[in-house]
C-alpha cells in the first residue's frame, strides 16, 4: 500500500514538473523571435530646404531566451535613395539602436521589463512596441 501511495505521489510529481516546463517553454516560444520595423522619411538640405530624397531605415529586435529572462538586442540600418552609400550601419548614429539587456516578461501586462530600457509591450497579434506606442509597432517574422 505505501509502495502505491509513493509511486502515486512521484507520477504526480513528475506530471505537474512537465506541465510547468512545457507552459514555460511555450511563453518563451510564444516571445523570442526577431520583430523588424521598416519606415521612409523625406530628407531636406539643411541650407536650401529642398529635397534631397528618402530615407529608408530597418530597425530590428531580436528577443531570445536567456534562462528565465529574455534578451533583447536592437540593429538599425540606414540607406538614402539619393547617394551611393548603400545599406549602412547606424550603430553610432544619433538615433541608433538600444544597448542590449536583459529583460524579465509580465505575464498579466504582457510587456519585457528592464530597469534600463523602455517597457516591450507584445500584442496579441505578435506585434512589438516599444512603450506601448502603436505607431511604433514591430512585426515578428520568426
Amino acid at each position: 500500500m505505501m509502495m502505491r501511495v509513493v509511486s502515486f505521489l512521484v507520477g504526480v510529481s513528475i506530471c505537474y514538473g512537465c506541465g510547468n516546463s512545457e507552459s514555460a517553454s511555450s511563453i518563451s516560444n510564444s516571445i523570442a523571435g526577431t520583430y523588424v520595423r521598416e519606415y521612409s522619411s523625406e530628407i531636406l538640405n539643411q541650407l536650401s530646404g529642398n529635397k534631397m530624397g528618402m530615407r529608408t531605415v530597418r530597425d530590428t529586435i531580436y528577443i531570445t531566451s536567456a534562462g528565465d529572462n529574455f534578451e533583447v538586442r536592437n540593429s538599425k540600418w540606414s540607406m538614402n535613395d539619393y547617394d551611393q552609400e548603400g545599406w549602412r550601419n547606424m550603430e553610432h548614429a544619433e538615433s541608433g539602436p538600444l544597448p542590449t539587456f536583459t529583460a524579465e516578461y509580465n505575464e498579466s501586462s504582457r510587456t519585457l521589463n528592464s530597469g534600463s530600457a523602455p517597457d516591450l509591450v507584445i500584442s496579441e497579434d505578435n506585434k512589438l512596441s516599444v512603450g506601448g506606442k502603436s505607431e511604433i509597432a514591430y512585426a515578428k517574422i520568426d
